[in-house]
């Protein structure tokens, strides 16, 4: 099996490292890693960049991997504790390795840097039908086994229970905020395109919004409250391994919060499903009934996912693209955005119904 390492594929942010940069790292984790009472042979630049920054750290007693964490303290601190919390627990995330104090992280500068279990296996492949299936088991043993998690006294709780409405509310606002930039732009086709067609969708995310609140979104939010699970928040092939153990390993726990379980679910499935253009109801089917054979949903909270399922969140990327990151952005990729969007309406109100 190919080796790879417990870290998200992050290639987004890499670029090719100079001699120079590459030995700089090098040199950082042989300081970082005298933290630990380990007994170094080498040093490997796994994942470098301006984001988290991975290094596999060879031993005597075998590799492990040294990671700077990319995010503020007290979001490092809540997620840093919560794999802890699932690796004693059982559940197959990397196990933290305590410094020579016995704290599970160093800080050096404003970073945290954490030492993990190497983890060997290989990434699923989505399109095999039992890799889908392992993947989405494996996200249902995730929500399960992280209820009862609580951050140390001290670290802040970060969660988006109960936001969801906000955040649509924020996003329509932002899309209608953007007409404005493409109006700025009489000659380009995505600008024209946007404004012809924008505000079909900004009212199904507003209808969107004004469903979730008359499901019983609420009243599950109060359950979840009184004992929540984490969300991965990002999980996928890249946040996830098929171990030489056969196992379902879950990796990169950094952006985790608590949230309805379902919101991993949208995450894993919408994406998964635009990449084909079409609607899906048996990959749909493959993937809601492999989680539900690990942890059953009620036809309410089906419906819940279903109405998030709607809002024009691949849409909202597209446009956010453009008129955020400033990526040249091409008319047929909106236009294909636009087709996928009303596809996948027709598809979920049928299921609501």
């Amino acid at each position: 099996m190919e080796e790879n390492n417990p870290i998200q594929d992050e290639t987004a942010e890499e670029y090719a490292l100079t001699p120079e940069e590459e030995q700089k790292l090098i040199s950082l984790a042989e300081t970082i890693i005298k933290n630990w009472e380990v007994n170094v042979t080498s040093v490997e630049v796994v994942q470098g960049g301006q984001m988290a920054i991975v290094w596999k750290i060879h031993t005597t007693e075998g590799p492990i991997c040294l990671k700077r964490i990319h995010r503020p303290e007290k979001k490092a601190l809540f997620s840093i504790n919560a794999q802890n919390y699932l690796a004693v627990k059982g559940m197959r995330v990397p196990g933290i390795i305590p410094n020579k104090n016995g704290v599970l992280y160093t800080k050096h500068g404003p970073f945290l840097f954490v030492v993990y279990d190497w983890i060997e296996g290989r990434p699923f492949e989505l399109t095999v039908q039992e890799d889908l299936e392992f993947i989405m088991k494996g996200l249902a043993e995730f929500h399960t086994a992280s209820i009862g998690y609580r951050p140390p006294e001290g670290i802040p709780i970060f969660t988006k229970l109960g936001r969801w409405p906000n955040h649509y509310i924020k996003r329509c606002q932002q899309m209608e905020t953007w007409k404005l930039l493409a109006q700025s732009q009489p000659d380009d086709p995505f600008s024209q395109l946007y404004l012809a067609e924008a505000d079909t969708f900004i009212q199904e995310g507003r209808d969107t919004l004004k469903r979730l609140l008359d499901s019983e979104y609420r009243e599950w939010v109060g359950t979840v409250k009184a004992t929540p699970n984490l969300c991965h928040q990002d999980y996928g092939t890249g946040n996830s391994l098929l171990g030489n153990d056969g196992q379902i390993w879950v990796i990169d726990l950094d952006t985790v919060s608590f949230d309805l379980p379902i919101r991993d679910l949208r995450k894993m499935i919408i994406p998964l499903l635009d990449t084909t253009g079409v609607w899906n109801d048996e990959q749909f089917n493959i993937m809601l009934n492999a989680y539900e054979s690990i942890s059953p949903l009620t036809d309410g909270q089906k419906e819940i996912m279903f109405i998030d399922m709607l809002f024009p969140y691949e849409l909202y990327d597209i446009i956010r693209e453009k008129y955020v990151r400033k990526t040249p952005m091409l008319e047929a990729e909106l236009a294909e955005a636009f087709a996928y969007e009303r596809i996948k309406s027709e598809a979920l109100n049928q299921l609501i119904r």
